[in-house]
């Protein structure tokens, strides 16, 4: 039996199947294009045509510029942002080091499943003049920041975590370790010499130099103390 259903449709739009949403592979096509070239540079044109659908199915959806990046704000990164933020949400675990390792693991978790996120969030949001700024800024959890940081200080002033770190700016190395390797990772990957960027290497060296960075300087372990020249000989004179 054919499961698919062909349809009538207009001119220029991909077939369609059962369950077919047109409206969130218009999403998901405007958002993979907007990460790759940048909002200001991506036309509705490039966006139907890479959806295989016309133009005027992109507005008839969509009414406008503004309409679509209200949509991308409301249906993608927002809900990211708050699975990921719900991590320093929680009040009943106070262990700064699992609210680390969990931060870490979600934000991992979210751009495994939407790959285009680091880089649309480098260009559109956290650069001066990003086209989703203004609409992004309002939904960024700053209490949420607060708290994670009053985590990280009173956990220093236990003397569990490195008192040398900044505790409001764990939220920034935090988050740039995890998202700005993604965002280059084709440019690092496009010079001679450099591997790709390995998912799963990557969680394990932010989550190791993070946690590894939080514990005190007392609960390192010491480095083995290095001895200069040969060893001495014990001495064979006798003593008188």
């Amino acid at each position: 039996m054919n499961t698919r259903r062909q349809t009538a449709k207009p001119r220029g739009r991909r077939p369609a199947v059962e369950n077919f949403d047109v409206r969130e592979h218009l999403l998901d096509t405007a958002t993979r294009l907007f990460s790759e070239r940048g909002i200001a540079a991506t036309t509705v044109a490039q966006i139907a045509a890479a959806a295989e659908v016309t133009s005027a199915l992109v507005h008839y959806y969509f009414t406008n510029r503004e309409t679509l990046l209200d949509a991308i704000v409301e249906e993608r990164l927002a809900p990211s942002v708050a699975f990921v933020w719900s991590a320093a949400g929680d009040a009943s675990d106070d262990d700064p080091f699992v609210m680390v390792g969990e931060f870490v693991s979600r934000l991992f978790d979210v751009t495994g499943r939407m790959p285009w996120l680091p880089p649309l969030w480098l260009r559109e949001v956290v650069n001066e003049g990003g086209m989703l700024r203004d609409r992004m800024v309002t939904r960024i959890p700053f209490d949420n920041i607060k708290r994670f940081g009053a985590r990280i200080k009173t956990a220093q002033l236990a003397g569990a975590v490195n008192s040398e770190l900044d505790a409001l700016l764990m939220f920034n190395s935090l988050f740039a370790l995890v998202m700005l390797p993604q965002a280059a990772a084709k440019m690092w990957q496009s010079i001679r010499g450099f591997p790709a960027i390995e998912r799963d290497t990557l969680q394990r060296h932010v989550t190791a130099l993070l946690l590894g960075g939080m514990n005190p300087p007392a609960a390192r372990k010491p480095a083995a103390k290095k001895t200069s020249g040969a060893p001495r000989r014990p001495s064979t004179r006798s003593s008188s």
